[in-house]
């Protein structure tokens, strides 16, 4: 139903999401993505924008960038 790696991200504390009504949930993804910046959409969406736009547009891992980037 989700993949697991972006909602581990996004979300931090599970019980309090969970206990959320659907709509007071959605709402909170929405301003995550709002304060992030990031596109909020499924995983073909987003593939689809960064390759419109040619660039990442999904959290990627912290640090200094490799030599393929």
């Amino acid at each position: 139903m989700v993949e697991v790696e972006p909602m581990l991200s996004e979300v931090g504390d599970w019980k309090a999401y969970l206990a959320m009504d659907v709509e007071e949930a959605e709402a909170a993804l929405m301003r995550c993505h709002a304060r992030t910046g990031r596109p909020l959409g499924s995983a073909d969406f987003i593939a689809r924008l960064e390759s419109q736009l040619r660039r990442f547009l999904r959290k990627r891992k912290p640090g200094p960038k490799t030599k393929n980037d």
